[in-house]
């Protein structure tokens, strides 16, 4: 019993710790002529290391997954992370593309997948989210399920909170 509680007790001092933080879309509107924003703020220091996503983008109508704009700005140090549906310009197709697909159709397109990232030493603080649509199409074109996930090294006071945990998990076994 003392090891299954032992076990919990690290697992939340590690998820205080994961070094990430997630964002949430819940039917966010997509649309090119009124790109949707909003703020989320990242309660805890460290040094970003990379963007991963599981995302699905419902179109209304004909539509092509590719045109969806996603971009990340870190108010505090003006750093700015973009990825488009699955290429803006029709050439790079670089690694900073959701994938979304190219189907002039309707329906649901899907993308998962992960990028490391340089970017900010301490990723504290307010967030800005962006989403919009290559193209207007005359009114709302869709909406964003899914999450974002902004991983990043957790600062050293995070790490040291582990390091005491494991050394009690440590103790308690002998």
């Amino acid at each position: 019993m003392k090891t299954a509680i032992t076990v919990a007790a690290l697992g939340a001092i590690a998820g205080l710790a994961s070094g990430q933080t997630v964002i949430n879309f819940n039917n966010a509107g997509v649309d090119g002529a009124a790109p949707n924003s909003f703020t989320i703020t990242q309660s805890d220091h460290g040094a970003l290391t990379g963007i991963s996503w599981d995302l699905n983008y419902d179109s209304f109508g004909i539509s092509w997954g590719s045109e969806i704009n996603i971009t990340l700005t870190h108010l505090a140090s003006g750093f700015t992370f973009s990825f488009d549906g699955s290429d803006a310009n029709f050439a790079d197709l670089g690694p900073n593309d959701v994938l979304f697909g190219w189907g002039d159709t309707g329906g649901v397109f899907n993308s998962a997948g992960a990028v490391a990232a340089s970017g900010p030493n301490d990723t504290f603080g307010d967030w800005r989210v962006t989403l919009s649509d290559e193209f207007d199409d005359g009114g709302q074109d869709g909406v964003l399920n899914g999450t974002i996930t902004i991983n990043k090294i957790p600062a050293p006071s995070a790490l040291a909170l582990l390091g005491m945990g494991g050394l009690v998990a440590g103790r308690r076994r002998r």
